[in-house]
């Protein structure tokens, strides 16, 4: 099935995206209250896992296309069964991760 091994790499994908925003942000809020500039670089690294990073969404896109070949199939709907809405939770998961890890990056580095 192609469609579930989509949906598990793109919920691999998009957990290393969420970790990797939370890593970042949590790294520039003690750089920012305790003045450690090791972990400023540290989190200057993990935000290239989820500023500049497409990749999460377009896996689930990708997945969503793999679902709407597959689901005319019974014998792939009953096998796919409910795991398919992972595939428009994952982009607002991921999308609210990113809207709050921008906000929380400009207040705590002071702008952009």
């Amino acid at each position: 099935m192609k469609t579930l091994r989509a949906l598990k790499i793109a919920s691999i994908l998009n957990s290393i995206f969420c970790l990797s925003c939370i890593i970042s942000i949590i790294c520039f809020a003690v750089n920012h209250y305790f003045k450690t500039n090791l972990l400023s670089l540290i989190g200057v690294l993990f935000v290239y896992g989820w500023m500049v990073n497409p990749i999460p969404l377009i896996s689930c896109v990708l997945s969503f296309i793999f679902y709407l070949t597959e689901r005319k199939s019974e014998m792939a709907r009953q096998t796919i069964g409910r795991k398919w809405i992972w595939i428009f939770i994952w982009p607002v998961i991921t999308t609210a991760f990113w809207v709050f890890g921008g906000g929380l990056f400009v207040v705590i580095t002071g702008g952009v």
